[in-house]
């Protein structure tokens, strides 16, 4: 199932905030718009939120007995660019597509395909609530709400045009493809790395190793005893562990991630990964140690670029 939040800033900390489920609670957001490790929680009465123009919209599928939500895509509302009337444009151009290999309610609306009537999905539903009537009037409410929902959803299913269906998917492709070579360009910009926080950084030094041809796990945003990012490639597992730091790098957090290889004995590979650059002291500590130092700007931008320069 497809939903889009809308992305709102506490007025006191600043700190953002997703709503949209319906379900009175607010989920935390890193400044990235990406789920916050942190737990959903309901406001109380007294707290303001300002409402931003940023929407996210999440697939959310079931796990279990819990839901998972997954971004597949951010936007500012200020940002959209204006729909084409001319009916020989590109789909995406006419109307909102998303790069989900589900359909959102716009697409459906423009390929006439429709999974029932609500109210036959209610009436179905409701059946397994009437179930406590039975004692007074028997099995007939709960079996006949359940048929006449049935019916209803069968009557009102809608499959939509073929033609249209295969243009839909067409258009989600290329939107996946574009949003994916925007992406890749923008990560080109030393500088664009340098405005990502700590949660940005770490995902986008995953995918660098992504396309080295790497497994890569993202580990607990607490407790994750000194690891950020777990490896694994050819049954070979390493450890990053990512500095987003604009100066170099120091020794001690070279002496912190040689402490905690101890904890990680069958490693392949211990890596330090920051965006600039290491202090003289962590390079020479490092070479009469078995860690690996990556520099984003220097090793894979080859940039010079430094913001205080």
């Amino acid at each position: 199932m497809l939903k889009v939040l809308i992305v709102k800033r506490y007025r006191t900390s600043g700190k953002l905030v997703a709503t949209g489920l319906g379900t009175g609670y607010v989920f935390p957001l890193n400044s990235d718009l990406t789920f916050s490790e942190k737990r959903p929680h309901k406001l109380s009465g007294s707290t303001r939120l300002d409402q931003t123009p940023y929407r996210i919209e999440v697939e959310i599928e079931k796990k279990g007995n819990k839901d998972a939500f997954t971004v597949v895509r951010r936007w500012n509302e200020n940002d959209l660019p204006r729909r084409s009337t001319d009916p020989n444009s590109p789909l995406e151009q006419r109307i909102d597509v998303s790069p989900s290999e589900y359909f959102t309610s716009a697409e459906n609306a423009y390929i006439g395909q429709s999974p029932g009537h609500p109210i036959g999905f209610a009436l179905a539903v409701s059946s397994f609530f009437l179930i406590w009537l039975i004692g007074l009037f028997g099995w007939w409410p709960p079996i006949l709400a359940f048929v006449a929902g049935g019916l209803i959803v069968y009557l009102t299913k809608t499959p939509g045009d073929s033609s249209k269906i295969q243009e839909g998917e067409d258009a989600k492709n290329r939107v996946r493809v574009q949003a994916e070579r925007e992406l890749n360009e923008a990560l080109l910009d030393v500088r664009n790395w340098a405005a990502l926080d700590g949660v940005g950084f770490e995902r986008a030094v995953a995918r660098i190793y992504r396309e080295k041809g790497f497994d890569v796990q993202f580990t607990p945003r607490t407790n994750d005893q000194g690891v950020d990012l777990i490896l694994e490639k050819q049954g070979n597992v390493s450890i990053v562990q990512c500095k987003a730091y604009a100066a170099n790098v120091g020794v001690s957090a070279v002496r912190e991630l040689a402490g905690v290889r101890a904890s990680w004995p069958y490693a392949h590979e211990v890596i330090l990964a920051t965006l600039f650059d290491f202090s003289k002291a962590a390079k020479d500590f490092v070479a009469k140690n078995d860690i690996k130092l990556f520099s984003v700007a220097r090793e894979y931008l080859g940039s010079d670029y430094r913001p205080d320069r």
